[in-house]
Protein backbone atom coordinates (compact mmCIF):
# COMPACT_ATOMS: atom_id res chain seq x y z
CA UNK A 1 0.00 0.00 0.00
CA UNK A 2 3.39 2.38 0.87
CA UNK A 3 4.89 1.38 -2.02
CA UNK A 4 5.11 3.10 -5.98
CA UNK A 5 6.38 1.87 -8.81
CA UNK A 6 7.86 4.18 -11.19
CA UNK A 7 8.86 2.74 -14.41
CA UNK A 8 11.41 5.70 -16.46
CA UNK A 9 9.37 5.68 -19.95
CA UNK A 10 10.82 4.35 -23.53
CA UNK A 11 7.90 1.32 -23.40
CA UNK A 12 7.21 1.64 -26.79
CA UNK A 13 9.33 1.02 -29.93
CA UNK A 14 12.07 -1.45 -29.03
CA UNK A 15 9.97 -4.36 -28.49
CA UNK A 16 7.57 -6.92 -30.50
CA UNK A 17 4.56 -6.43 -28.50
CA UNK A 18 4.12 -2.56 -27.80
CA UNK A 19 0.24 -2.39 -27.57
CA UNK A 20 -0.15 -5.36 -25.55
CA UNK A 21 2.77 -3.84 -22.82
CA UNK A 22 1.16 -0.90 -23.30
CA UNK A 23 -2.21 -2.13 -22.17
CA UNK A 24 -1.37 -3.68 -19.88
CA UNK A 25 0.56 -0.91 -18.00
CA UNK A 26 -2.91 1.49 -18.24
CA UNK A 27 -3.83 -1.25 -16.17
CA UNK A 28 -1.12 -0.83 -13.72
CA UNK A 29 -1.46 2.63 -13.49
CA UNK A 30 -5.31 2.33 -12.73
CA UNK A 31 -5.50 -0.57 -10.06
CA UNK A 32 -1.97 0.32 -8.44
CA UNK A 33 0.08 3.06 -7.26
CA UNK A 34 2.44 2.45 -10.47
CA UNK A 35 3.58 5.86 -12.36
CA UNK A 36 4.68 5.84 -16.23
CA UNK A 37 6.98 8.38 -16.87
CA UNK A 38 7.71 9.90 -20.35
CA UNK A 39 10.49 8.69 -22.31
CA UNK A 40 12.10 10.19 -24.96
CA UNK A 41 10.50 7.54 -27.48
CA UNK A 42 6.89 8.20 -26.25
CA UNK A 43 7.80 11.78 -26.92
CA UNK A 44 8.89 11.14 -30.58
CA UNK A 45 6.01 9.29 -30.80
CA UNK A 46 3.83 12.35 -29.95
CA UNK A 47 5.61 14.30 -32.76
CA UNK A 48 4.70 12.18 -35.04
CA UNK A 49 1.15 11.78 -34.15
CA UNK A 50 0.09 14.96 -32.38
CA UNK A 51 2.49 17.45 -34.51
CA UNK A 52 4.61 17.27 -37.76
CA UNK A 53 4.27 13.33 -38.48
CA UNK A 54 7.94 12.98 -37.76
CA UNK A 55 9.57 11.02 -40.65
CA UNK A 56 12.61 10.01 -38.55
CA UNK A 57 10.12 7.98 -35.75
CA UNK A 58 8.34 6.69 -38.15
CA UNK A 59 10.42 5.28 -40.27
CA UNK A 60 13.10 3.89 -38.01
CA UNK A 61 10.33 2.64 -35.39
CA UNK A 62 6.63 3.97 -35.95
CA UNK A 63 6.25 1.50 -38.99
CA UNK A 64 6.40 -1.43 -36.95
CA UNK A 65 4.57 -0.01 -34.08
CA UNK A 66 2.09 1.22 -36.05
CA UNK A 67 1.42 -2.24 -37.53
CA UNK A 68 1.36 -3.75 -34.08
CA UNK A 69 -0.97 -1.45 -33.15
CA UNK A 70 -3.33 -3.17 -36.05
CA UNK A 71 -2.51 -7.03 -35.54
CA UNK A 72 -3.57 -6.24 -31.92
CA UNK A 73 -6.78 -4.20 -32.94
CA UNK A 74 -6.14 -1.59 -30.70
CA UNK A 75 -6.33 2.29 -30.89
CA UNK A 76 -2.77 3.89 -31.00
CA UNK A 77 -4.61 7.29 -30.64
CA UNK A 78 -5.70 6.13 -27.07
CA UNK A 79 -2.57 5.09 -26.34
CA UNK A 80 -1.21 8.55 -27.72
CA UNK A 81 -3.23 10.32 -25.43
CA UNK A 82 -1.82 8.99 -22.65
CA UNK A 83 1.84 9.23 -23.51
CA UNK A 84 1.14 13.06 -23.81
CA UNK A 85 -0.53 12.87 -20.12
CA UNK A 86 2.71 11.34 -18.87
CA UNK A 87 4.96 13.29 -16.86
CA UNK A 88 8.80 13.63 -17.53
CA UNK A 89 9.46 13.44 -13.80
CA UNK A 90 8.75 12.34 -10.15
CA UNK A 91 10.46 13.38 -7.18
CA UNK A 92 9.73 13.79 -3.10
CA UNK A 93 12.21 15.47 -0.90
CA UNK A 94 14.89 12.99 -1.52
CA UNK A 95 14.80 11.44 -4.63
CA UNK A 96 14.28 12.70 -8.28
CA UNK A 97 13.83 10.11 -10.90
CA UNK A 98 13.44 10.78 -14.64
CA UNK A 99 14.64 8.80 -17.90
CA UNK A 100 17.73 10.59 -19.02
CA UNK A 101 18.67 12.22 -15.49
CA UNK A 102 18.81 16.16 -14.88
CA UNK A 103 21.98 17.62 -16.34
CA UNK A 104 23.99 20.61 -15.70
CA UNK A 105 22.42 22.08 -18.86
CA UNK A 106 19.90 25.53 -17.98
CA UNK A 107 17.28 23.58 -20.12
CA UNK A 108 17.61 20.27 -18.30
CA UNK A 109 13.91 20.05 -17.89
CA UNK A 110 13.35 21.09 -21.49
CA UNK A 111 11.47 17.50 -23.01
CA UNK A 112 12.49 18.70 -26.40
CA UNK A 113 16.37 19.40 -25.96
CA UNK A 114 19.34 17.19 -26.65
CA UNK A 115 20.64 18.42 -22.75
CA UNK A 116 16.85 17.93 -21.06
CA UNK A 117 15.74 15.36 -18.93
CA UNK A 118 14.33 13.02 -21.78
CA UNK A 119 17.34 13.23 -24.15
CA UNK A 120 20.98 14.17 -22.41
CA UNK A 121 24.22 12.33 -22.32
CA UNK A 122 25.93 15.01 -20.41
CA UNK A 123 26.12 13.28 -17.08
CA UNK A 124 23.98 13.73 -14.18
CA UNK A 125 23.97 17.22 -11.81
CA UNK A 126 24.18 16.22 -8.24
CA UNK A 127 21.04 18.40 -7.26
CA UNK A 128 21.12 17.11 -3.80
CA UNK A 129 19.02 14.26 -3.66
CA UNK A 130 19.11 10.72 -5.05
CA UNK A 131 18.62 10.58 -8.61
CA UNK A 132 17.60 6.92 -10.59
CA UNK A 133 17.33 7.40 -14.74
CA UNK A 134 17.76 5.33 -17.63
CA UNK A 135 18.42 6.22 -21.24
CA UNK A 136 21.62 5.35 -21.71
CA UNK A 137 22.97 1.68 -21.39
CA UNK A 138 25.55 0.67 -18.59
CA UNK A 139 28.71 -1.14 -19.41
CA UNK A 140 27.70 -4.30 -18.11
CA UNK A 141 24.75 -5.91 -16.91
CA UNK A 142 24.28 -4.00 -13.02
CA UNK A 143 23.03 -0.90 -12.49
CA UNK A 144 25.80 1.98 -11.59
CA UNK A 145 26.03 4.47 -8.89
CA UNK A 146 28.06 7.51 -9.21
CA UNK A 147 28.88 8.90 -5.62
CA UNK A 148 29.90 12.32 -7.79
CA UNK A 149 25.81 12.94 -8.62
CA UNK A 150 24.32 10.86 -5.59
CA UNK A 151 22.66 9.11 -9.08
CA UNK A 152 21.28 5.41 -10.17
CA UNK A 153 21.72 4.94 -13.75
CA UNK A 154 19.92 1.77 -13.68
CA UNK A 155 19.52 1.08 -17.90
CA UNK A 156 20.85 -2.23 -18.34
CA UNK A 157 20.27 -3.06 -21.93
CA UNK A 158 16.91 -4.59 -22.24
CA UNK A 159 16.41 -3.38 -25.97
CA UNK A 160 19.91 -5.28 -26.40
CA UNK A 161 18.84 -8.14 -24.98
CA UNK A 162 20.71 -8.12 -21.44
CA UNK A 163 18.05 -7.07 -18.89
CA UNK A 164 15.77 -5.20 -17.72
CA UNK A 165 16.19 -3.34 -13.63
CA UNK A 166 14.54 -2.22 -11.08
CA UNK A 167 15.15 -0.78 -7.66
CA UNK A 168 13.62 -0.80 -4.63
CA UNK A 169 14.36 2.49 -2.41
CA UNK A 170 13.33 4.02 0.26
CA UNK A 171 11.17 7.47 0.42
CA UNK A 172 14.57 8.74 1.97
CA UNK A 173 16.58 7.43 -1.38
CA UNK A 174 18.07 4.44 0.52
CA UNK A 175 18.37 1.25 -1.81
CA UNK A 176 16.60 -1.97 -0.26
CA UNK A 177 16.92 -3.93 -3.34
CA UNK A 178 18.08 -4.19 -6.97
CA UNK A 179 16.08 -6.41 -9.24
CA UNK A 180 17.18 -7.92 -12.70
CA UNK A 181 15.68 -9.69 -15.19
CA UNK A 182 16.65 -11.55 -18.25
CA UNK A 183 15.80 -10.16 -21.33
CA UNK A 184 13.63 -12.63 -22.99
CA UNK A 185 14.58 -12.70 -26.70
CA UNK A 186 11.49 -13.29 -28.37
CA UNK A 187 9.92 -9.90 -26.70
CA UNK A 188 12.65 -7.48 -28.95
CA UNK A 189 14.12 -8.09 -32.44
Amino acid sequence: ENEILIQLGDLIDRGNFTPQLVKYCRELETKHQAIFLKGNHEWLALQYYHKDKEEKWYDKYGKKVLWQYVLAERNFEDDALWFKSMKTFWQNEHVLISHAGISESPFAFEESHYSGLLWQRLGIKNIGKVQVYGHTPVKGNKPSFDYASNSYNIDTGAYLGKSLTGLKLKANGELIDTFTLKTIEKDID
